[in-house]
This record gives structure tokens, sequence and C-alpha cells, in this order.
């Protein structure tokens, strides 16, 4: 279009010298020719400009589009870290369902206390067979009819539940881990409400990762995490699911886990040594 009107200038511009030359034309003419000359020169100017404008705004419109991609590729690549961490997290809570009833119940029941022979309620009466045969029977007297001394109480009776709380820490500090986590497990079926209860399932997940089952010691320090949600465990049990994740080689679980205990338990010490670990991971 910008050339007809070149094209056309130029015919106007030659037929004027043209006239004008010839003598032909009247200057009514030639101010006719000539405002038709500068209307088509600014419509010229008009539509360069406007040309201009349109491939400025061609080549605005082309970054822009070109950033809008790289957005959505980052967007993109966000998007899968987060499905990948919905996933781990859903996977974690499912085992740990599953995982709840088998704590609750133990499968092999701890030694019961032992418990001494109830006294006799009346007195105690010389055996027949004890008398000379020739001896009358004995009548009742002051010593036969006195009670016996009473027998020591040992102290699995004056508090049973810290008795077997105290077994199984004794068995852990053993290192017999199989036989302190069943100890545990026992505690914890019988007492559910105990004031012990949550260092007795966060002890639970010790033994599991001192035997290496580490998966199983990440079901147990999320069950602390769950039903302790403000307890005085909980720093201890983000650092060992982060350390748990680490000897299993997902780095990714890992951070995520020490991240989220250093931000939210600064100044702890469980803290400090996530820092440390977050140093040491490439």
């Amino acid at each position: 279009m910008r050339g007809d009107d070149l094209r056309t200038i130029g015919l106007l511009v030659l037929l004027a010298v043209v006239l004008v030359t010839g003598g032909c034309a009247s200057t009514q003419e030639t101010s006719t020719l000539q405002q038709s000359v500068s209307m088509l020169y600014d419509r010229q100017q008009n539509l360069e400009r406007r040309v201009e404008s349109s491939d400025n705004q061609a080549k605005k419109g082309g970054d822009l589009y070109a950033r809008l991609e790289a957005l959505q590729v980052q967007v993109g690549a966000l998007n899968g870290r987060i499905d990948q961490l919905e996933h781990r997290i859903e996977q974690l809570n499912r085992a740990s369902e599953t995982r709840a009833p088998q704590t609750s119940s133990p499968s092999v029941a701890g030694p019961e206390p032992v418990m001494p022979p109830p006294l006799p309620s009346g007195p105690i009466q010389p055996s027949i067979s004890a008398a000379p045969p020739s001896a009358p029977p004995a009548g009742p007297s002051t010593t036969a009819m006195a009670p016996p001394p009473a027998a020591a109480t040992p102290p699995e009776r004056d508090n049973p539940e810290k008795a077997q709380f105290d077994r199984a820490n004794q068995l852990l500090q053993q290192g017999k881990y199989d036989a302190a986590r069943k100890e545990y497990q026992t505690f914890l079926s019988k007492y559910p409400k105990s004031d012990l209860a949550e260092d007795a399932l966060f002890s639970t997940g010790e033994c599991f990762f001192s035997e290496k089952r580490y998966q199983d010691s990440i079901e147990i320090y999320q069950q602390v995490l769950d039903r302790y949600p403000k307890g005085k465990r909980i720093p201890n049990a983000l650092f060992k699911q982060g350390s748990a994740f680490q000897q299993m080689g997902d780095n990714t679980a890992a951070r995520i886990l020490y991240e989220r205990l250093v931000e939210k338990y600064a100044g702890s010490a469980q803290a400090q040594l996530a820092e440390k670990k977050l140093k040491q991971m490439p």
C-alpha cells in the first residue's frame, strides 16, 4: 500500500510538471495538484509511522512470548516437584495408618510382672506331721497365732508402669533392640495414656533405626509427629526421620525435613545438626 501511494505521488508530480511546462494547467489546477500531493505525502508519513510502531510491538510481543514460555517451563518444573513431594507425604501417611494397629498390639507379649503368692488370711496352724508321735496335740500359742512378717514388696508392685519402661530402656542401652522394641510396644498397649507414651513411641522408632529398618523407623517417627504435634520429641523425630531418608538415599525428602526443622525449631540442638547435614549434602 505504501508503494501504491508513492507511485500515485510520482504520477501526480509528473502530471503537474507536464501541465505546467505545457502551459495547459491553470492556477487552480496547479493548486489542487499540490494539495493532493501534500495529502498523499502526509498519508505516506502516517503509514510509515504505523508500520514502525507495528514492528516495535511485534518485537516486544516476541520477547514477551519467549519470557512466557520460559516461565511456563519453570512452573512445570515446580509443579512436578510439588507432585513428587505430595506423593511422598501420601505414602508416609498411608504407611503410618497401616502401622498404627501393630504398635498398639505387640506381636510378642513381654514378660508379666511376677506376683508373689497371696498371704494366708488366718493364723498359721502347726503341721500335724511336725509334732512328735507321743506328744499331745499342740494348743494355740501366741507364736502360732502371730502373722508372719510381711514379704518385701518388689518395685513392680509399687509402679509397674515405670518398671516396665525402665526395663525397655535397659534393653535398648544393652543393644538388644528387638527385645527392647517389643517391650516398648507392650508398654504402649498397656499404658496408651501414660506420660511416658511419647518417649516409648519415639524409642520404638530408635530401635528400628538401630536395626537399620529405616522405612519402619520413618513410619514410627511419623506417628510421633501426628500424635504429639506439640510434644518434646518433635525436633528429634524430624531429625531422625530426615536421617533415615538420607540413609535410604532419598536426599530430596531428607533436605525438606532438615529445612523444616531449621525453620520451625531454630536454635535447638537438632536444628544445628540439621544445618550441618544440609551443608554436607550435594
